[in-house]
């Protein structure tokens, strides 16, 4: 089994998280210069393209997007090892979540909790299957449902709050976007295909074959591509809230859609007791609260 160089994977996870090189070498401490050798050496070692060059960053290709799946599968069994084995003096919280959840609103925020607790790691494992707490020593689990985990906790972080965005370049030289913009082979599906059939209903919307478009089976792949101008996705509020602020994204001028859905942190009831534990809950929930203000 020919295995690719390990930095090279960890500055590829990085640049795929940011989408940018720039914000690679800046999470890294490293030069945007050595974030591109590294890439062109995974590229070249696998033989193909895991991303697309656009003016104002990066986009992955179709094998980008399967590789980095993977890639963050691996790293995060790694440092789900490496938590067990930490060094004394320090604390670590485990957190198991989906990919997309952890690209788009977890990671993001992590720097702030390690200003806030310096002397505690976070150790973030991407997966979509549920985990078994106890027996994979998880301290905390965000899944997608209605929140029946029986002997568990269970607290809403983030609503269903879903809004079709795409990119300014596909409406311009309007600067708002409106339903009648969205057409068939405009709609980016992720896995939640069902979602633009929801969301064409509530909005009286029956002319749309909500069966066409291109399907990803990741949400953050929908995002990507509607930031590259390729459609529109139908994103959950809270995970384009930045990009929809810079105007990287633009929303249509309809009503979002709720649902009885939510990301919700799951937990052990006796997990609370640990003062590390603790802290990370607190911190969470209050980063989960501010954002549904905003």
């Amino acid at each position: 089994m020919r295995l690719p160089p390990l930095t090279a994977v960890r500055f590829f996870e990085a640049a795929a998280r940011h989408l940018s090189v720039r914000g690679a070498a800046q999470e890294l401490h490293v030069t945007p210069g050595a974030v591109s050798q590294q890439l062109r050496k995974l590229e070249e070692f696998l033989g193909c393209a895991l991303f697309e060059r656009l003016p104002r960053g990066l986009a992955l290709t179709a094998a980008g997007q399967d590789y980095r799946a993977a890639c963050g599968e691996a790293l995060a069994l790694i440092g789900h090892a490496t938590a067990r084995l930490s060094v004394q003096g320090r604390r670590a919280v485990l957190v198991s979540c989906t990919p997309g959840f952890a690209v788009q609103w977890l990671v993001p925020r992590l720097q702030d909790f390690h200003r806030l607790a310096p002397d505690t790691d976070v150790h973030v494992s991407t997966t979509d299957r549920l985990v078994d707490l106890a027996a994979e020593g998880v301290h905390f689990a965000v899944r997608h449902g209605l929140g029946a985990y029986p002997g568990l906790r269970s607290e809403v972080l983030v609503a269903d709050d879903l809004v079709p965005v795409c990119s300014p370049r596909l409406i311009a030289p309007r600067r708002v976007a409106r339903r009648a913009d969205i057409t068939s082979d405009r709609l980016l599906h992720d896995e939640h295909r069902g979602d633009w059939r929801l969301w064409c209903a509530a909005q009286g919307m029956a002319g749309l074959d909500c069966e066409q478009g291109v399907v990803f089976s990741r949400s953050n792949g929908a995002i990507e591509a509607a930031l590259a101008g390729r459609g529109f996705a139908l994103a959950r509020r809270a995970f384009v809230a930045r990009e929809l602020a810079t105007r990287a994204l633009v929303g249509v001028q309809a009503a979002p859609l709720a649902t009885a859905l939510a990301y919700r942190l799951v937990y052990r009831p006796e997990a609370l007791v640990d003062p590390a534990l603790r802290t990370f809950h607190g911190w969470i929930t209050a980063q989960a609260a501010c954002a549904a203000r905003a």
